[in-house]
């Protein structure tokens, strides 16, 4: 009962939050969400401190039972990714593949390696200790961007479909290049194993070929049931399941779910429901478009609860840095992958334009602090936890919000040369 308890009061917030952003709010849903959820929590943690109200244990014990680390990487998240890549035209990501590949695995890796060496130097200098594993793991577990209200915020000055596609490809693969290499960082910090490079990079090729593999075989086996079926709930029965269990599988076979589950949906989405009337795709693209609206919901309203959960002292300096360094590896990293591409003949492009484009658009959300939440208890866990809810807010209120002004429809159009 306690279970369906939380759930139901969950989606009662996302549904008074979301509510009162549009009548009142009038902000990219996403955003509004999360800031009315930190805004509660703020306000009652404020009432705690003057002893206005004693409830500050039973709020922790809420935002603890929604347990976002187990139900975002082992749970829902396979959702949101098949739901989010269904629509994406394979096409369009076959003519950007070497700009979101690059971007998704070259820019990433720098990133991290950059922000774990730069964090732990600048920390030390502070008087902040953080072990350079530990700072590693957050590089690892920050670089992965999360394009959901970069791409509804930008749409609306006309994001040309070049750039969209850019920004989805690299997002929808680099979720699982950056957990794969936070799994090996983390391994090597907790001390479970001690990989030498050829382990790791045989490690990181298993997950992410794997994963690929992995997907295909379970968009294999959808297609062939889906094309063989023309019920709307056996349709929906079939993804589910399959969904659900080829990450489960996942799990079990230690390859990246969560690519396997971006190739399942470009798969189904660009082979399966073409083949299937008109009067069965709809109905089924709808259900997935709902849950995908639902669940990121639900996400962004508990990534504003979640700052219960974060210790507050040294919050804002470490934050700080960390938000500082975060905006400087990611600008560094996209502009080494660009020159690369340039040099090769891939691009055509304003290179510093479209840097700055996906720089400042290149927002962090739930599944870093996920990643950070299920970390094992130590000092370092604090800092890290600091430093991820910073960048989070940060890149989520502030980017999110100024990101559709730094950038008019005419600019966008000029960042990349035409075909």
């Amino acid at each position: 009962m306690q279970v369906f308890l939380t759930v139901a009061a969950s989606l009662g917030l996302t549904a008074l939050f979301s509510y009162i952003n549009e009548r009142f709010l009038h902000l990219q849903q996403m955003i509004g969400l999360m800031l009315l959820a930190l805004g509660l929590m703020l306000v009652l943690m404020l009432l705690n401190a003057l002893g206005i109200s004693d409830g500050f244990a039973q709020e922790q014990a809420f935002v603890t039972r929604l347990s976002l680390d187990a139900t975002l990487l082992n749970g829902v998240l396979c959702f949101m990714l098949f739901a989010g890549s269904i629509n994406v035209n394979i096409r369009t990501l076959g003519e950007e593949k070497w700009v979101i590949l690059t971007l998704a695995l070259g820019a990433t890796l720098i990133a991290a390696v950059l922000i774990g060496f730069a964090l732990w130097w600048l920390l030390g200098l502070v008087g902040i200790t953080l072990g350079l594993m530990f700072a590693l793991v957050f590089g690892a577990l920050i670089s992965p961007t999360d394009p959901i209200a970069a791409l509804a915020i930008l749409g609306k000055v006309g994001l040309p479909p070049r750039l969209e596609a850019i920004i989805n490809g690299e997002s929808l693969f680099n979720d699982g290049v950056g957990v794969v290499i936070f799994t090996i960082f983390l391994a090597v910090a907790v001390g479970t194993q001690q990989p030498t490079l050829a382990d790791a990079l045989v490690m990181f090729l298993r997950e992410v070929l794997g994963g690929v593999g992995l997907g295909v075989v379970a968009a294999a086996v959808m297609h062939h049931m889906m094309t063989r079926t023309s019920d709307y709930g056996t349709h929906l029965l079939i993804s589910l399941a399959v969904v659900s269990l080829g990450y489960g599988l996942a799990e079990h076979l230690e390859v990246s779910g969560l690519i396997a589950m971006v190739v399942t949906g470009l798969v189904v989405g660009n082979f399966s429901l073409p083949r299937l009337l008109d009067t069965q795709r709809a109905p089924f693209g709808t259900f997935w478009q709902a849950v995908d609206e639902v669940l990121n919901a639900v996400l962004f309203v508990v990534i504003g609860l979640h700052i219960v959960l974060v210790p507050s002292e040294g919050l804002l300096p470490t934050a700080t840095i960390a938000v500082l360094v975060c905006l400087a590896a990611r600008w560094l990293s996209v502009t080494i992958s660009l020159s690369g591409l340039t040099a090769a003949g891939a691009l055509e492009a304003d290179r510093l334009g479209l840097t700055n484009l996906l720089t400042w658009g290149g927002l962090r959300g739930g599944l870093a602090i996920a990643m950070a939440m299920s970390l094992p208890d130590s000092p370092d866990k604090a800092v890290i936890l600091h430093m991820t809810y910073g960048v989070v807010a940060f890149s989520i209120i502030v980017q999110g919000l100024t990101v559709g002004r730094l950038f008019s429809a005419d600019q966008l159009e000029r960042l990349l040369a035409d075909r």
